[in-house]
């Protein structure tokens, strides 16, 4: 199958292109500049240097491809996402690249687009579980290029084309952002946000990346993907051990954790999240948890 993905040098879009071709597929990986090129290919895939931005542009690439994965995102490393004007390219992001890749996979007669989401859209639920079913809490707004993302995809979804919209849960791995809180923790400082005993629901990169391949087998909707949902305080621990802490990760206190914005506020949301449906459905499940040693390293 000939399949192109959108955002192929960052963290998720270089562990689906692996996974797409270790599954045996021919992948474009759509890179923004010439520099991304040598990336995807290390991975297996062909580098297209494209504009994400450029409906046109973007409709020149996919055509003769049956599927268009989506995985751009550019997320604020640790508390540097304070700062409003560090997430404005992670909006123009989802809000308007995401947007052209939809309107230019339909254009191209891509039949299924594969579009990254996040578990973070939905509300606090305590020790409650969370289906698909449960309605979205994206009032914040910090959620408004994730709903016209959402929305893209499924307008996308029409004449005969489908589109999946996977929900994963809190990555972690071998990125900038577990690098720092590992860094955190071995250093003493406060890293965690949230309540000891709220969940949260994981997912290591190599298990996104074969989410994205166990997603060509879905029918059109939204699926949760994620590992199994632990207390915060059990990430704690699991942090620790992986960095070789004495003690547990900190986390801030409630008063520093009222200030933190809306940006990071949804964070701090306790989300028991079922992966079910996506595992019935697909047969992927994850390999890799919190508590599987070495998982920083592979």
């Amino acid at each position: 199958m000939r399949i192109a993905v959108t955002g192929a040098t960052g963290v998720l879009g270089q562990e689906a292109v692996e996974a797409l071709v270790a599954a045996g597929h021919d992948v474009s990986g759509v890179t923004r500049r010439d520099s991304g090129i040598p990336i995807v290919e290390g991975r297996g895939g062909r580098g297209v240097v494209a504009n994400v931005f450029d409906a046109s542009d973007l409709a020149r690439v996919f055509r003769g491809h049956e599927v268009v994965i989506n995985t751009l995102a550019h997320v604020p490393v640790g508390m540097a996402g304070l700062r409003p004007l560090a997430w404005r390219e992670d909006d123009k992001l989802h809000g308007e690249a995401s947007v052209a890749i939809a309107q230019a996979a339909a254009q191209a007669g891509v039949h299924k687009l594969i579009q990254e989401s996040t578990v973070f859209m939905y509300p606090d639920n305590g020790s409650e579980w969370i289906s698909e079913d449960m309605p979205l809490s994206v009032r914040n707004q910090a959620f408004r290029a994730r709903v016209r993302e959402m929305r893209a995809a499924v307008d996308f979804a029409g004449s005969g084309r489908s589109a999946v919209v996977l929900r994963l849960g809190q990555l972690f791995g071998r990125d900038p952002q577990t690098t720092h809180a590992l860094k955190a923790v071995r250093e003493g400082d406060q890293i965690l946000l949230g309540s000891p005993d709220g969940y949260i629901t994981l997912l290591h990169h190599k298990d996104a990346g074969r989410a994205f391949v166990a997603a060509l087998r879905a029918d059109s909707g939204f699926y949760n993907v994620g590992g199994e949902p632990i207390p915060r305080k059990r990430w704690a621990k699991d942090l620790a051990t992986e960095a070789g802490a004495k003690s547990p990760a900190k986390f801030y206190p409630e008063i520093a954790q009222s200030l933190v914005g809306t940006r990071l506020d949804v964070q701090r949301r306790s989300l028991r999240v079922s992966s079910v449906r996506f595992m019935n459905e697909t047969g992927w499940w994850p390999q890799t948890g919190p508590s599987t040693p070495g998982w920083s390293r592979r």
